[in-house]
């Protein structure tokens, strides 16, 4: 499959989620989703895992933080929040506030965190890509 093709369907995905009627809730199967040791009120999920890409679907509750991490081994890392508000921080970068609908690209390898600053659960998905040889 070429990477046209994947971006074609991630961005199709993208839509299908952002366009439910779910503003302002954990959307997608939140009660599957396994805790984040050491950082309490962050869940996450593999959604998809593919040969090129990794995908994710994640949640913050309100005033939960992920703590400062990166993920090394990554060629790109797509942000996408579909519900809620998150101040993120980014290394190298001021920090930001996002709300639902945004998508952030993540530069790879990057130290990043966030924290939920609203009242509702935040649901977001990441997309990781995984190193090409």
């Amino acid at each position: 499959m070429k990477l046209t093709k994947i971006g074609q369907m991630l961005y199709l995905a993208t839509l299908a989620l952002l366009s439910t009627q779910a503003a302002g809730q954990a959307i997608g199967g939140a009660a599957a989703a396994r805790p984040v040791q050491g950082d309490p009120g962050v869940f996450s999920s593999t959604v998809l895992d593919e040969a090129l890409f990794r995908t994710g679907r994640n949640y913050a509750a309100p005033g939960a933080t992920r703590s400062l991490h990166r993920h090394a081994d990554l060629s790109y890392h797509i942000f996408i929040l579909a519900t809620g508000t998150l101040r993120l921080e980014i290394e190298g970068q001021a920090p930001r506030l996002i709300g639902a609908g945004e998508i952030v690209s993540i530069p790879a390898g990057a130290n990043h965190t966030f924290t939920n600053i609203g009242g509702d659960t935040a649901t977001f998905i990441e997309i990781f890509g995984k190193p090409v040889d």
